[in-house]
């Protein structure tokens, strides 16, 4: 209202802005007619424009509006001057972490992964690392441990693939955290994909899990095309264990996916039978929510976790 006022009366100059910043940056308007000034004005104005948010970086993460002015000053700023963002997430218990799962904030810090320095980019991994499969699962964090992949040096890609391995489990049985493993897949070095590999195959049914899964599915598929190329043997083990999942492939539009891209694909009679599995399924499931709240309870996290596979 006001602020979008203020700036387009201003023209959406730099003097009319600086003072202005915080309200500006709060309105879908106003914080367009910041990150116009950040983009075009010079150093000396991004940096007070960036001053104007001491103090207000945890509020401004968290704004559906002002996030995106946020982000256009990690991008406009040198390392250094944007250093107040990460000094005031510190400030705030496992600050850096929080960001990380907020829809907004997640977003702050990637522009950070991409345009900090290695000790801020260092910083922000060590973080993550602390709680990597816990950020690889979340809804949110899942997307900047995947962004840490493009932006790590080869230590800290060692260490998030590290971290993979001791929870490839957990990883591929999340629908965020399948999409995690299939950026390592995508990014990480020959012989620590078919590691991955190796672990993932040791357990069977689990690449048909991550499979019937709504990111596993690309994961899986990426998997056994990746290794058609790189390793025959365990491309047929791969395959191998598509084909002993087939029913449970089959059950799911996911699956049935994978199955496509790797010509597997059922008879029409297996379908139908897979089909009606999953129906049952659903049935069960329905059953299960209404006997729930007859007695005026909800089921639990776990339960629809399980209503969803």
């Amino acid at each position: 209202g006001a602020a979008a006022g203020a700036a387009a009366g201003s023209g959406e100059s730099g003097p009319s802005v600086l003072g202005n910043v915080w309200a500006l940056a709060r309105d879908a308007a106003g914080c367009r007619a910041v990150q116009s000034v950040l983009e075009d004005g010079d150093d000396d104005v991004r940096r007070s424009i960036a001053k104007e948010f001491t103090g207000r970086v945890l509020e401004a993460m968290e704004c559906p509006h002002a996030n995106h002015v946020l982000q256009k000053c990690c991008v406009m700023l040198r390392p250094s001057e944007m250093q107040f963002i990460l000094d005031e997430l510190d400030n705030r218990p496992q600050g850096v972490l929080l960001a990380m799962q907020h829809k907004y904030g997640c977003r702050v810090v990637k522009r950070l992964l991409e345009c900090g320095s290695k000790d801020q980019v260092r910083h922000i991994a060590s973080a993550l690392l602390a709680e990597c499969h816990a950020m690889a699962t979340h809804p949110y964090g899942t997307f900047v441990v995947q962004h840490l992949f493009y932006h790590a040096d080869e230590e800290q890609q060692a260490a998030l693939f590290s971290e993979l391995q001791a929870h490839v489990q957990a990883l591929c049985r999340s629908s965020h955290g399948a999409a995690v493993i299939h950026v390592a897949l995508c990014q990480c070095d020959a012989s620590w994909v078919k590691a991955l590999c190796r672990s993932i195959l040791a357990v069977p049914g689990l690449l048909a899990h991550m499979g019937c899964l709504r990111h596993g599915c690309p994961a899986a598929i990426e998997l056994v095309g990746m290794l058609e190329d790189m390793d025959a043997e365990l491309h047929q083990a791969a395959r191998a264990e598509a084909a002993a999942h087939r029913a449970v492939l089959g059950g799911c539009r996911y699956g049935r996916q994978v199955l496509g891209a790797l010509g597997l694909s059922q008879s029409k009679a297996e379908t139908a039978k897979a089909a009606e599995a999953a129906t049952s399924k659903a049935a069960r499931a329905a059953r299960a929510a209404r006997e729930a709240a007859a007695r005026g309870t909800w089921l639990g996290e776990e339960s629809y976790a399980r209503v969803d596979e």
